[in-house]
């Protein structure tokens, strides 16, 4: 089974900041490629609306080996 990547994808969309989560099983994601995600997500809008995408690598605190100690049962 292969490891899930999950990224923060922020952007602008007719003036209004935004945001979504993208999950994959890449390792990275390119801005064209958040475009695309994005692009899907707002099918009623044009695609040149949407500006200044940026993408943040994120882990989630359940994924193995990121869960402090002080919170594992003795």
């Amino acid at each position: 089974m292969a490891k899930k990547h999950h990224f923060l994808v922020s952007y602008i969309l007719d003036n209004q900041p935004q945001s979504t989560e993208v999950e994959t099983d890449a390792e990275t994601l390119s801005i064209d490629q958040a475009r695309f995600h994005i692009a899907a997500l707002h099918t009623s809008d044009v695609p040149a609306d949407i500006t200044d995408v940026q993408v943040t690598k994120i882990s989630h605190p359940h994924e193995q080996g990121n869960t402090p100690g002080h919170y594992q049962q003795p």
